[in-house]
């Protein structure tokens, strides 16, 4: 036991805590994704957070439809969305609802549960400090 905690104490004089928040995120996201992966749980035009595909073969993929399409003599129709704030306006609930809904093992629901819980915005107004809890946004960017 006491060298598990000479291997944290010699952790925390390398890594800040801010350190320690990225590597516990990437561990997370790669459980996630692995197990939404191996599950065949992500739709096959999904290029965000997917492993070989990115925004180049997402524009490949979109102008062969087009090609084909044009050669067809159809139509053809783009929509391109950019939701501002969806990181910032996920809600926990939904989030946890929907791990669950694909039987994510408990490895996987129990990090996202305990980063939900217990979270609180401080805000500094002119009536002083308030705090209130928060049910939805999930941290993201360096």
């Amino acid at each position: 036991m006491k060298s598990c905690s000479a291997v944290g104490l010699l952790l925390s004089s390398y890594f800040t805590p801010t350190d320690n928040r990225k590597v516990l995120e990437k561990l997370m996201t790669q459980r996630l994704t692995y197990h939404l992966e191996s599950t065949n749980s992500l739709n096959d035009r999904q290029h965000g957070f997917r492993e070989g595909k990115f925004v180049d073969t997402a524009i490949n993929e979109l102008l062969s439809k087009i090609q084909a399409a044009r050669s067809d003599s159809k139509h053809v129709l783009f929509l391109s969305v950019d939701i501002k704030g969806a990181f910032d306006n996920l809600q926990h609930r939904a989030i946890l609802k929907i791990l669950d809904s694909n039987t994510c093992p408990i490895n996987i629901n129990r990090p996202f549960l305990s980063l939900f819980q217990n979270r609180k915005v401080t805000l500094s107004t002119s009536q002083g400090r308030a705090t209130k809890d928060q049910k939805q946004g999930y941290p993201q960017g360096s």
